[in-house]
C-alpha cells in the first residue's frame, strides 16, 4: 500500500478506532508477518503524542512447535507470570490494546493435534479471563485490524503471483477501509455515527426476540430483557468513545442465552481452534446447540464444545445487511473481521455484558447467567446472512416489525 495510503490508515485507527489521547500508552500485539506494519503504527502513535508504545511480535511457528513436540501436557498449560503482570499493568493504568490480526500465517496450524491445541486455548482463555472481561465490558479501548500482506492476499483473491494478489487485495481494502475518502479518519466518524443511530432504533424498540429466515436457517433468538444494542462506537470507562473492529458494518445485542431455537446454516469458513471449517451447521434448542456438523474435521468442533459449558450457548447476535462495503466487494475473506462484517451472524460462547443495562454490575460468571448472559471462555462468531435474508423482530407484545427484507435494512 501507497506510504499516503498507509498514513491514512494510521491516522483512522489511532484517531478514530482506537481514539487515543496524549500521553495515553498502547498495547499492539502483531504477528511476525505484519512486522512493517506493526513498527510504522508504533512510530505514528508515537508522533501523535503517546507516552508508551509496546509491540508484542509473535508466530504461529513457534506455537505450532511447541504443540508439535510437546511430551508433556503441563508445559503447554505454563504460562510465564510476566504475561500475567504484562496484562494487569495495562488494565490498570488504561492503556489502548491494538491486535492486528497474523492473517498471513493463516495455515500454519492447520492439521495440529486439536487435542493439545484445546489443552493450549482452554489454559490461555482461563488466564487472561480478567483481561477479557474488561474487553467484551468496552472498559477499554480495543481495536482489532488485518492489514494487506502476501500470503493472505493469493488466498483471498485466487491469484498466485504475489504483486498481482496484494494489488487486487488492496485495491478492494482502500474501498472497504474508506481510504479512498477525502478524509478517512472523519468518514469512519460518521459511519460509526450512523451505526450508533441505527442501534439506538433497535434498542428503543425493546424487541422479544428475533426471527432469521434464508436458505438453510429457521432460527429464532430470544433477546435478553434489559439488552441494548451497539454499533459503531463503544465508550471506554474513560469515556472515550472507540470503534472496536475495523471495519466494522454491524449492530449486535446480547441474547438471553437460554432462548435460541431453531437451525442455522453458517454461509462463510470460520477459524475454531486455528483450523478454517466449512458447511457448519447448528441445530439449538432452549438455547442450546443439540446438534452439529460440518464438511471438514468435525472433531474440531467437538474439542471446540467441550472447553466449558457456556461454548454451547449463544453469547451475541449481529445485524449486518448487503449495502456492507465488505459484502459489496464480493470476496471471501477467510479472516472473521472481515467476513463478520459482510453478513448477519451469531456468536457461540462469552457474552457482551456491556449490552445489558446495568451490566457492569454483572461480575461474577454467575451474575452474568442470571442477568441473561451467557459466560464462557470462548467467544467465536459465525456468519448467517445471505443476499436474501429476512430478519423479522417481535416485541414484548407480539408485534412484528421488518428489520431486514432481502438482504437489506429497513430500519434506520
Amino acid at each position: 500500500m501507497e506510504d499516503k495510503l498507509l498514513k491514512k490508515y494510521y491516522d483512522v485507527i489511532i484517531q478514530s478506532a482506537l481514539n487515543l489521547y496524549e500521553g495515553q500508552s498502547l498495547f499492539i500485539g502483531c504477528g511476525v508477518k505484519n512486522y512493517d506494519f506493526g513498527i510504522k503504527l508504533a512510530e505514528a502513535a508515537y508522533q501523535y503524542g503517546l507516552k508508551y508504545v509496546d509491540v508484542m511480535f509473535g508466530s504461529d511457528f513457534v506455537k505450532k512447535a511447541r504443540i508439535d513436540n510437546n511430551r508433556n501436557n503441563e508445559f503447554l498449560e505454563f504460562i510465564p507470570n510476566y504475561m500475567l503482570t504484562r496484562s494487569y499493568e495495562m488494565l490498570s493504568n488504561d492503556w489502548a490494546m491494538l491486535k492486528i490480526d497474523n492473517v498471513d500465517e493463516i495455515d500454519v496450524l492447520k492439521g495440529i493435534d486439536p487435542t493439545k491445541m484445546e489443552v493450549l486455548s482452554k489454559k490461555e482463555f482461563s488466564t487472561f479471563t480478567r483481561q477479557s472481561q474488561s474487553t467484551v465490558g468496552f472498559h477499554h479501548q480495543w481495536c482489532i485490524v488485518t492489514p494487506p500482506g502476501k500470503n493472505w492476499a493469493k488466498l483471498v483473491t485466487g491469484i498466485e503471483n504475489e504483486d498481482e494478489a496484494i494489488k487486487k487485495l488492496e485495491e478492494s481494502l482502500i474501498k472497504i477501509l474508506r481510504l479512498d475518502t477525502e478524509d478517512p479518519v472523519k468518514a469512519w466518524k460518521d459511519h460509526a455515527d450512523k451505526l450508533s443511530v441505527r442501534a439506538k432504533i433497535l434498542s428503543e424498540l425493546n424487541l422479544d426476540k428475533l426471527h432469521f429466515e434464508t436458505d438453510g436457517t429457521d432460527l429464532i433468538i430470544g433477546l435478553n430483557n434489559e439488552a441494548l444494542w451497539k454499533g459503531g462506537y463503544g465508550k471506554a470507562n474513560n469515556g472515550r468513545n472507540f470503534i472496536p473492529n475495523l471495519p466494522t458494518e454491524e449492530i449486535f445485542s446480547t441474547p438471553d442465552f437460554t432462548r435460541t431455537s431453531g437451525k442455522a446454516k453458517v454461509t462463510k469458513p470460520v477459524k475454531v481452534l486455528e483450523t478454517q471449517l466449512n458447511g457448519i451447521w447448528f441445530e439449538f434448542k432452549d438455547g442450546r446447540v443439540i446438534n452439529y456438523g460440518c464438511d471438514n474435521n468435525k472433531e474440531i468442533l467437538d474439542k471446540f464444545f467441550s472447553i466449558d459449558e457456556g461454548a454451547k450457548y449463544l453469547g451475541e447476535v449481529a445485524l449486518v445487511d448487503k449495502s456492507s462495503k465488505i459484502f459489496e466487494s464480493g470476496l471471501i475473506f477467510n479472516n472473521i473481521l472481515y467476513d463478520e462484517n459482510a453478513a448477519c451472524h451469531i456468536a457461540l460462547g462469552r457474552g457482551f455484558s456491556a449490552l445489558i443495562k446495568d451490566g457492569n454490575k454483572l461480575t461474577t460468571p454467575e451474575l452474568l447467567k442470571k442477568g441473561g448472559c451467557n459466560f464462557s471462555l470462548v467467544h467465536t462468531d459465525f456468519m448467517i446472512g445471505s443476499s436474501n435474508i429476512n430478519v423479522t423482530g417481535y416485541d414484548r407484545k407480539g408485534n412484528t416489525v421488518k428489520i431486514i427484507e432481502n438482504g437489506s435494512f429497513v430500519i434506520g
